[in-house]
């Protein structure tokens, strides 16, 4: 879309009828819907999105002006209020002209969308859903026992669908964090056990200076599982540093939930903790007099 000098990209053209004043979950901000009669005639006159409001008439009021797309002219009647963005991507960056425009222009084979608003509950809507299906089947010659060439799409298939998605990354990530974490723990692990066989002289001068068995398990458990904090810590805060680089940045909603940071702390904690009982055991359980006969020879 063109304004004078100044060019929108990547901007969403959609057709509607008039009736979707009464459905549209978008507010108007300034201006008015299309009426029957420039539908009727395929008026060239168009409602336009927050994004384009902004960057086209930032100090003017834009009912009345003329955008273009090619050769194509259309006059600006209406502007909807700012929608934000879902994911990163802008939901304001649209122009909506009415159908008979739309399909004028772009041509009579385009798919179409119908968006039914019922009321009278929920016995109401299914009746109206299953009304809407049977014509469409009648209209699109669908046999009988095939299924359906079209899609009706509700609040709770929509719903359903996200669910699903949602819960396929959650497990991926469940899945990758377990992986990480079994990875994290092992090297963890390692390099306590390193720690074990370079401090031999350490823990055997304790021993002999009366530390007992459970005095040496619960300083190398401890050191393990400060190892594991420290670890979880910078995690947490590189995780917060990136949310808020996001969210300066670029339009992506990023944030990071406590709950979420706190669960992080818990879980090294706990990887801390299991994955030093062997290293710390093994310390433990060196005898004194050989552990420091062996760093002295």
């Amino acid at each position: 879309m063109q304004y004078g000098n100044k060019q929108a990209d990547d901007t969403s053209i959609i057709g509607y009828t008039p009736g979707m004043a009464d459905i549209d979950t978008r507010t108007l901000d300034l201006g008015r819907y299309f009426t029957p009669g420039e539908d009727r005639h395929a008026a060239y006159v168009c409602l336009i999105g927050a994004s384009l409001a902004d960057q086209f008439f930032p100090d003017v009021n834009p009912i009345g002006r003329n955008i273009r797309t090619g050769s194509l002219e259309f006059t600006v009647i209406g502007t909807f209020q700012k929608l934000g963005s879902v994911l990163g991507q802008d939901q304001d960056n649209f122009v909506i002209i009415p159908l008979t425009t739309y399909l004028k222009v772009r041509g009579s084979r385009s798919s179409l969308t119908l968006e039914i608003k019922a009321s009278g509950g929920e016995q109401t809507f299914n009746a109206a859903q299953d009304e809407a299906r049977v014509i469409m089947r009648s209209r699109r010659h669908d046999a009988p026992g095939k299924e359906d060439s079209f899609f009706i799409g509700t609040s709770q298939s929509y719903i359903a669908l996200w669910q699903s998605i949602s819960g396929s990354f959650f497990a991926v990530f469940v899945m990758v964090s377990s992986i990480s974490a079994v990875v994290g723990g092992i090297v963890i692990m390692n390099v306590m056990l390193v720690s074990v066989t370079q401090r031999t002289r350490e823990i055997g001068v304790r021993r002999a200076m009366g530390a007992t068995r459970s005095d040496i398990l619960r300083q190398f458990l401890a050191e393990s599982l400060l190892q594991c904090l420290i670890g979880g810590a910078i995690g947490i805060a590189i995780g917060f540093g990136c949310a808020l680089a996001l969210r300066t940045l670029t339009s992506f909603p990023a944030s990071v939930k406590t709950w979420v940071a706190l669960l992080g702390v818990v879980l090294s904690s706990a990887i801390g903790l299991f994955f030093g009982i062997y290293p710390a055991r093994k310390a433990s359980r060196l005898d004194p007099v050989t552990a420091l006969r062996t760093e002295t020879g």
